[in-house]
């Protein structure tokens, strides 16, 4: 009986409940307040149910439900992250990357660089690390009409003849040795039609015998017939002297960074050469003449031409010489 009387005051209430509208008919008539671990149980929640009733009781991993009687319109409040939390990134929104500028002359090792924009337009490059220009030349001055690969001023060299017109560094007695240099050839096609020297290494500054030279050899030429483009060639061994074709050319108006390490000892020399980062020889000498064993060697940059001098202009620019490797850094 007690029972029944205790049915019959629930069924009262619910009733109310209705009447008063206090209750959607749209919610469910038991809600899941029953203990975390009751509410995992839907057979516990169904033996909880008044005596004489019966119900759905829905798993709250099925169909969690409100624990108050908010409004079914009502949406809770959504909390706040930590101030701390790390916000997603929207769709189509990209990191901001910060970009190291190039420093061409900011690398470990270093002997001499030169970006060419200190120097005075339109001269000859002077004071260190270049020793002063020889007499009679007039081929290679700093250019500031833009063709550069950083900055505004590049060294432009419109015409050679042998090499002691080209820029020289005296290496004093470091004899293992790297070289950087962005280089540029003119639009004019005679350019690539005889051979042009553009960097050199030798013990003497005034003369031109025993050198390593490295240059453009021209198509159908006598040494590189059929594979023209970037070459070494050294003077002066016991048998004569050789020369390495790499049959890779140069285009007209691109700059290009030409890396080069040479390395004179008592054993022999050794050289290599990279176009854009990229070996494209390595090559032993060990059989060098007794004039390669002076004490002195000598950098050397810029153009020179042996035989005619074509027309048209060549430039370089960031040039390093240091006694580790140099990046390229970006092409500009």
């Amino acid at each position: 009986m007690a029972n029944i009387r205790e049915n019959a005051r629930s069924g009262a209430a619910l009733f109310t409940l209705f009447t008063a509208g206090c209750l959607s008919t749209d919610e469910p008539l038991f809600k899941d307040v029953a203990a975390p671990e009751e509410r995992m149980n839907p057979g516990a929640m169904q033996s909880a149910l008044p005596s004489g009733m019966s119900g759905v009781v829905q798993s709250s991993e099925q169909q969690p439900t409100a624990l108050d009687f908010a409004p079914p319109s009502a949406t809770a409040p959504s909390a706040a992250p930590p101030a701390s939390a790390a916000m997603p990134v929207p769709a189509g929104d990209e990191a901001e990357v910060a970009v190291t500028p190039f420093a061409p002359c900011e690398a470990p090792g270093l002997l001499s660089c030169d970006t060419f924009e200190e120097r005075v337009s339109a001269e000859f490059p002077s004071g260190d690390p270049w020793q002063a220009e020889l007499q009679g030349c007039g081929t290679h001055v700093v250019d500031e009409s833009g063709v550069s690969h950083s900055g505004s001023k590049a060294l432009r060299a419109d015409s050679g003849g042998y090499p002691e017109c080209m820029l020289h560094v005296d290496l004093e007695g470091d004899a293992d040795v790297f070289v950087r240099s962005w280089i540029r050839i003119g639009s004019e096609p005679e350019l690539l039609q005889q051979y042009m020297s553009l960097l050199e290494w030798g013990p003497q500054g005034s003369q031109d015998e025993p050198e390593v030279r490295i240059g453009l050899r021209p198509n159908g030429g006598s040494v590189c017939p059929t594979t023209p483009g970037l070459d070494v060639s050294v003077s002066v061994l016991a048998a004569g002297s050789a020369t390495d074709c790499t049959g890779v050319g140069l285009e007209a108006e691109q700059w290009y960074c030409v890396q080069a390490h040479l390395a004179l000892s008592e054993a022999g020399l050794s050289v290599s050469l990279a176009l854009d980062g990229e070996t494209l020889l390595e090559q032993d000498y060990s059989d060098l003449a007794a004039s390669w064993r002076s004490a002195g060697l000598f950098f050397k940059l810029g153009r020179a031409a042996y035989g005619a001098s074509a027309r048209g202009s060549l430039w370089h620019d960031d040039v390093a010489v240091g006694r580790e490797p140099m990046p390229c850094g970006p092409r500009e």
